[in-house]
């Protein structure tokens, strides 16, 4: 009776949402601004027991340009233990018509994960399908179960900008009676449908028009109308868990992943304890030991079952010298507990843009791990993974974001620190001869800290040619650009970079009769202007502020004298402020001096026209030039 009750079900979803797939058939104001539609985005999500569930979907996706390609999402990744028992493509033209069927047994199937992986059970298997006209619609079915009821779907109502969905409609149903949590997100005015029951919840969505993209606006993930969900009891890969906080989601973690996990040869165990012998302050020894992991291990992706969030053991890395994130943050953790020193594997969701662990929903999340190392006065960061990230710095990876301290005591949700604005910190000095030719030459040395600091460190190992690309770029304003000796030191202590260039151009000067043009700002031009954007209607983000500091000598040419100079000017705006000036030194020398605040923070959409403003004025001032003229005998 079950088994027909299933296959009615299956019948039921699969037939049920029969309709005309043309183009003609979507409403118009889904097409204005979008290069797909979903027409159709279902799912059934019902958990049969703790380490079993079934996941049944639907996805309609017409693709009006090859922009749109990208959104068609036909593929099913799956694990050693996960079972695809149906998968399916079928193709339609413009008209809505069948074109092309796609079975299971032609997708193609590879590992999930990129070549940096040496062990993976994770696979994908890929629709193999080039269009050869626009628009086009495919309908993907697709039913596989899975033991790893610890990763419940999360469910979004709109895939991306300028993607419209006509219809999405999820449900999440749970038959062995264990509770299970949701959290609904950025409903809004959206017109989303909720059902409650006593096993499950189920939603549905019409016609969500796409969003268009634009400048320095919020995550596309903090916009839309979404539902997380979290099961109390869980399954992952041979475990049972059981949390609702994120002290127990911790203690569990700690106790199932990482315990007996740190244990490390006596040889290995000594040798490191004489490398820091003689050395009572930690914050040394902890250098010492991330020193000593930097130099004799390398990053290499190894996800077998549980390895996905299980470390492979300290003594495992120790013998093969290399590991993931997770695998070198417990090595180290190991070598740091060896020596005495107290630290913390810890969770977080990284990259450049800032993601933090939901707080109020506490559930498997993050995509990487680091190690905490609480000093008396201070919390230090390791990244395990980088040969080249110094001690304590965060860069834009991990910065300022919530994250899971794991502690045998239980899991801490904790923030990352964040660099105030002006620590994010610039100084350019320079000294520049001008040439009676209109060319010039120049040394410059550029001192860089904080976010900036993050944006060059890893240049220490540049060949000349990628310093000559990279330079090229960087004073792309100036033509006929020639580099000299460049010359980087990296202060990892004081996590301070200094880039020193000698450089010369030709043509740099423009002449107007007997007169010459000169740009004073030779090496730091900010000429980034955000696009106009008319009825703007997101926020203004700006994630990490900055400090720019320029004090540059100019030499004049021989027989020339400054005619006009530029008058000072300052802007103090709340997006920051801006300051130049050009003041003679001594006879045939100038001074300029430049200072550039860009403040970190989220402003109202009603002043993106402002903040343009404000940035439009900076590169104007920053092209400004002065008139040289020949003196007069």
């Amino acid at each position: 009776m079950r088994f027909y009750f299933l296959f009615l079900s299956t019948l039921l979803f699969q037939y049920s949402f029969s309709q005309d797939y043309s183009l003609t058939s979507i409403p118009k104001e889904l097409l204005d601004n979008a290069d797909a539609v979903v027409r159709l985005d279902k799912m059934d999500v019902v958990v049969e027991a703790l380490d079993k569930m079934t996941i049944t979907s639907k996805r309609v996706v017409t693709v009006l340009n090859e922009n749109g390609d990208e959104h068609v999402h036909a593929f099913a990744f799956y694990e050693k233990n996960d079972k695809v028992s149906d998968l399916e493509a079928i193709v339609y033209n413009a008209s809505g018509e069948e074109i092309k069927k796609i079975k299971k047994k032609d997708f193609l199937d590879q590992s999930a994960i990129s070549g940096g992986t040496l062990y993976s059970d994770s696979r994908v298997l890929v629709m193999r399908y080039t269009p050869s006209q626009y628009p086009y619609t495919i309908e993907f079915n697709k039913v596989y179960t899975t033991p790893n009821t610890a990763f419940a779907p999360n469910w979004s109502f709109l895939d991306d900008y300028r993607v419209g969905t006509e219809r999405s409609e999820f449900s999440f149903t749970v038959e062995n009676g264990i509770p299970f949590r949701h959290k609904e997100v950025n409903f809004g005015d959206y017109g989303i449908a909720a059902k409650e029951m006593n096993n499950g919840i189920s939603y549905e969505a019409k016609n969500l028009l796409p969003m268009e993209r634009e400048p320095l606006s919020p995550s596309f993930r903090n916009l839309v109308p979404q539902v997380k969900i979290a099961m109390n009891e869980f399954h992952l890969e041979g475990v049972n868990g059981r949390a609702t906080t994120w002290q127990e989601l911790g203690k569990w973690m700690n106790d199932e992943l990482l315990a007996g996990r740190d244990e490390l040869s006596e040889s290995t165990i000594t040798h490191v304890k004489n490398l820091v012998k003689d050395i009572s302050d930690p914050l040394e020894k902890t250098r010492i030991v991330y020193d000593y992991v930097q130099e004799n291990t390398r990053y290499i992706s190894v996800q077998l079952g549980i390895g996905g969030w299980m470390p492979i053991s300290a003594s495992d890395v120790d013998r093969v010298k290399y590991g993931d994130c997770k695998g070198l943050t417990n090595y180290t953790k190991a070598l740091l507990k060896a020596v005495g020193v107290e630290s913390y594997y810890t969770v977080v969701h990284a990259g450049r843009q800032i993601r933090h662990l939901d707080k109020d929903f506490p559930s498997i999340q993050g995509n990487h791990v680091f190690l905490n190392v609480p000093l008396e006065n201070e919390e230090i960061w390791l990244e395990c993974t980088s040969q080249t990230t110094p001690v304590n710095h965060l860069g834009t990876f991990t910065d300022n974001r919530n994250v899971l301290k794991i502690t045998p005591q239980g899991g801490e949700l904790v923030r990352t620190k964040r660099n105030p604005d002006e620590e994010n910190y610039q100084l350019t000095k320079a000294d520049v001869q001008v040439g009676n030719q209109r060319n010039v030459t120049g040394h410059v040395q550029i001192y860089s800290r904080g976010s900036q600091y993050d944006q060059k460190y890893w240049r220490t190992t540049n060949t000349r040619s990628e310093q000559e690309e990279f330079y090229k770029s960087y004073w792309s304003y100036v033509q006929d650009l020639q580099l000299g000796e460049v010359a980087y030191q990296n202060n990892e202590d004081k996590i301070e970079f200094l880039e020193t260039v000698d450089f010369k151009a030709d043509n740099y000067l423009s002449s107007a009769g007997d007169k010459l043009l000169f740009a004073p700002n030779i090496s730091n031009r900010n000429l980034g202007v955000p696009d106009r954007v008319r009825n703007r209607k997101m926020p203004l983000i700006i994630s990490r502020g900055y400090l720019d500091e320029d004090e540059f000598t100019i030499r004049l040419p021989e027989g020339y004298v400054v005619e006009t100079l530029i008058l000072p000017i300052e802007e103090d705006t709340k997006f920051g402020s801006y300051a130049v000036s050009v003041e003679p030194k001594e006879p045939g020398v100038l001074v300029y001096k430049r200072r550039l605040l860009i403040k970190s923070g989220e402003y109202p959409k009603e002043d993106y026209k402002l903040y343009r403003d404000f940035r439009k004025k900076v590169a104007g001032y920053d092209n400004a030039k002065i008139v040289l003229s020949k003196k007069k005998s």
